[in-house]
Formats: C-alpha cells, structure tokens, sequence
C-alpha cells in the first residue's frame, strides 16, 4: 500500500488564499477610486458653485485624494490655485486648513467640548474708546476679496463706519520684495493697495470698488483716478512701500494671523463674524459697535445682511444659491 504525500496540501491552501487576498485588495482600491471618481464628477462641482457665487465665477479641479478622513482637491479660481479639503459627505468645505504637528513638544492644555464651542458674544468682545475693525486679507484671495465688498457695503451703507474699518494685508519683506501666499502678482498688488492706502487714503475705497471686478489693475487706477507717478514712488521706495507693508505684516505676525480674511477687534483680539452674523455688513457694525465703551446711534439702526459675492465679480451680492461658508485662504 502507498503512502499519500500530504505534505503539498498547505502550501497549496496558502497560494489560494494569497490569490483571494490580493484579488480583494485590488477589488477594493478599484472601487474606492471609482467612488473617488464619482465624487469628483457629480458632487464636488455642485458644492464648490454654491460656494463660489454659483455659476458668475469659473473654476477648474484638478487631481483629488483622500487624506485624514476627508478629500484634497485641487481649485484653480481666476487663475489661482489652491489646495482646498471638503468632507465625504459634500456638506462641508475648508478652501484651506492649518496643518499641524500631531506630536506635541509639551503637555498639552486640558479643555472641554463647551470650552471648544463656545461662541464670542457682544460683551465677550474687548472694549475701546475709539473701536476699530480690522480685517487682514490677501488681494486675490476670493474670501478676501469678499470681505473687502462686505466692508466696502458697510461704509456705503454706513458712513461713519469708513473711520473705525481698516483693510491691512499679510506677507512678509524678504531680500527687499514684498511676498505673498499667491505669489508675486498679488504681493505687487497687496503693495500697490497699500501705498493707495496710505499715500491717497480717499481713493482707496474707489480703487478697490473698480478691483473687486475683475482684478484690472491698470484700468481701475485709471478710473479712480490715482495718481500714478506717486504711486510708482511710492511702491519702489523702500521708506515708503515696504516700510507701510512690515508694519501690517508685524501686526499680523503680532495675532499669529495666517488666513485671509481674519478679524481683529481693537488691535486685541482675534474674533469669527460667524459667531455675530455671518459674513455681512451688519455683522461689521456689530463687532465696530461691541468693541466700542459707548454706543454710537448708528450702532441702533440695521444695515445689509446679505452675503457679498465671493472671488472677482461685478455685482456685490452673492447669487441665490450661495451658502455663506466659514472659508479662508492659508
């Protein structure tokens, strides 16, 4: 009687369940990048119209992955491109976020999910006898770009607002040039905005007005009626340009600002316009009238509550369809 040779049989199961398991494991990444596909295809665009004053502003996306649990993206808006995030589930945008060290280098502070939440009120803001708002931007950002309109409404409608609301830009002074997140066109015209700022203070508003459009530098200086030899001075001297721009870029440095927009109140504190209305002009005279110690009568009355365009675009209002997100540029 022969003896059967048994000894084939497990190397024989391993193979089979190497074949299975890499069979599946191809399966799997097949169907995520489809889904992935999918995503990109059907959802995001719908959400990114929403966000970007529907169908007025074009826009391109570019590769898409996932990381950390939601999808990377790329967004190229008016010939800008950013790295923009947005949750599986297509209800939440972050154009940008603040990536961080997930390795502390000490104890880190104990805080509880009310501490995490809590929103500022009107008495949490600190007090000032001559209060002003500040918002930190980027010229080509298109939630900076918002924000200009927002404060530009809230003059319009409220002109005693023009004293206590003040643009200010981030970058930095490297090797005698002005920098910037979105490269050197929109550090030229964060300078150019600056020195208008500072040098012909009346037509800064009028400038911004004709830029906020469509971004046409030469015409609108034009327009507005800026004196350009004295602008041209002023952008080329390091006593003047680059003098006014470290000033705004020490005092973001200051509040450890990196997102356009952000908002300071009285040169103290950080606040969020979501936690008093949303990105509107009334919220502007609302943060203007919280940080102030005696109400001003306008502080009574109500101005616009509708959300400005987004990006470059000729009207001030956003489209019907638009959601008023809490976006920023990093």
């Amino acid at each position: 009687m022969t003896k059967q040779n048994n000894s084939a049989n497990p190397i024989k199961y391993i193979v089979v369940l190497a074949i299975i398991l890499i069979a599946a494991f191809f399966g799997y990444k097949y169907y995520k990048a489809e889904q992935l596909k999918k995503f990109k295809k059907n959802v995001l665009p719908t959400a990114l119209k929403k966000a970007i004053n529907n169908d007025k502003t074009p826009f391109t996306i570019g590769g898409i992955k996932e990381t950390s649990g939601v999808y990377e993206f790329e967004l190229t808006v008016n010939n800008q491109k950013y790295t923009s995030f947005i949750s599986k589930d297509g209800k939440f945008l972050f154009p940008s976020v603040v990536k961080l060290d997930i390795t502390p280098t000490t104890a880190p502070t104990k805080t509880t999910n009310t501490d995490q939440q809590k929103k500022l009120t009107c008495k949490d803001v600190k007090k000032s006898k001559d209060s002003n708002l500040t918002a930190y931007v980027v010229s080509q950002c298109p939630y900076g770009l918002q924000m200009q309109r927002v404060f530009k409404t809230a003059i319009n409608e409220q002109p005693e607002l023009e004293k206590s609301l003040t643009i200010r830009y981030i970058g930095a002074v490297e090797n005698g040039k002005v920098t910037s997140m979105h490269g050197e066109e929109e550090a030229t015209e964060n300078l150019r905005q600056i020195c208008i700022r500072e040098e012909q203070k009346t037509l800064f508003w009028p400038y911004l007005s004709c830029y906020m459009q469509a971004g046409k530098s030469e015409e609108c200086l034009t327009n507005s009626g800026v004196d350009t030899t004295g602008l041209t001075s002023c952008m080329t001297d390091k006593n003047k340009g680059l003098k006014y721009a470290q000033a705004d870029f020490t005092l973001a440095n200051k509040f450890g600002v990196s997102g356009s927009p952000t908002l300071i109140v009285n040169n103290k504190q950080t606040v969020s316009e979501f936690d008093f209305g949303g990105r509107v002009a009334n919220t502007m005279q609302d943060l203007v009238c919280c940080g102030s110690q005696t109400q001003a009568s306008f502080c009574q009355n109500k101005i616009s509550a509708d959300e400005a365009a987004v990006s470059f675009s000729t009207t001030d209002v956003a489209g019907a369809q638009d959601t008023n997100s809490n976006a920023n540029c990093n």
